[in-house]
């Protein structure tokens, strides 16, 4: 009988091992996760600068809010689809494709800048390609948006079951289901005693969901490419230019680093 027992006692301590094992390694599991994810955030921030920059760069051209909106509508687009630019330094072009005239010079400038802003935005929510340095012929994709979005919903999902398929007070529940003895103690003398509940003790061990709308991440929507506005930027930058000549050269010449 003694053998028995003994058997049984040391089965219950392997269960509640194993049980102890699963629920604290899935918390370091989650606290690594919680910590990759912030390392994702940090990757995503000069994208961000970057991406504004572009902005602030386009709208340097573009002379004040005014013109900006003429722009948008000459070429179909909604105001808001040019993100502000936040204070941003603008990204100076030194070199540009060469033009004739002035209002070719303003035209090419400003589908240079339209051009930075639209691959900035499009590397933001949908990435950008590169080669691994640490395995030749293998491309990856830089840190955007969309996956950090998904990556947050897959962490959520886990804090989720975390929080609820295996709280600290349900895990002690069935470690005490186990000690018959205890139990009985418990029905004898109340939850007052035991505390049962747990309710405290779950709430101070659980995780707190990845609130992405707290992080203010920019909401942009892509541009179309150059080649679907070419005409209608054109059009625009020699009505501007015509009408504007001056502000639109000394625009010109900072966007140029003079």
């Amino acid at each position: 009988m003694s053998d028995l027992s003994d058997f049984a006692d040391q089965l219950q301590m392997d269960v509640i091992s194993d049980m102890a094992e699963s629920y604290f390694g899935n918390r370091k599991e989650l606290d690594y996760a919680l910590e990759a994810f912030a390392g994702m955030v940090e990757e995503l921030l000069p994208v961000i600068e970057r991406m504004f920059r572009a902005a602030a760069t386009l709208r340097l051209l573009l002379l004040d809010e005014a013109t900006a909106d003429a722009f948008c509508a000459e070429l179909g687009l909604d105001p808001a689809r040019i993100p502000p630019d936040e204070g941003a330094e603008i990204l100076v072009h030194e070199a540009v494709p060469f033009a004739l005239t002035g209002k070719g010079r303003y035209a090419v400038c400003v589908e240079t800048a339209y051009r930075g802003l639209y691959d900035a935005i499009h590397e933001y929510l949908n990435g950008r390609y590169y080669n691994d340095p640490n395995r030749p012929g293998r491309k990856r994709v830089t840190m955007h948006y969309k996956r950090l979005e998904e990556i947050a919903g897959i962490i959520n999902e886990k804090i989720h079951k975390a929080n609820n398929d295996r709280s600290m007070s349900s895990m002690l529940r069935e470690v005490k289901s186990m000690d018959p003895v205890q139990m009985e103690r418990e029905e004898i003398l109340g939850d007052m005693v035991y505390g049962d509940k747990g309710d405290g003790r779950d709430n101070d061990m659980c995780f707190v969901p990845i609130d992405l709308d707290g992080y203010r991440f920019p909401e942009v929507e892509e541009l179309p490419p150059v080649n679907e506005v070419g005409s209608a930027l054109k059009r625009f930058c020699a009505r501007v230019y015509a009408e504007r000549k001056d502000e639109v050269r000394a625009a010109m010449d900072r966007f140029r680093g003079r």
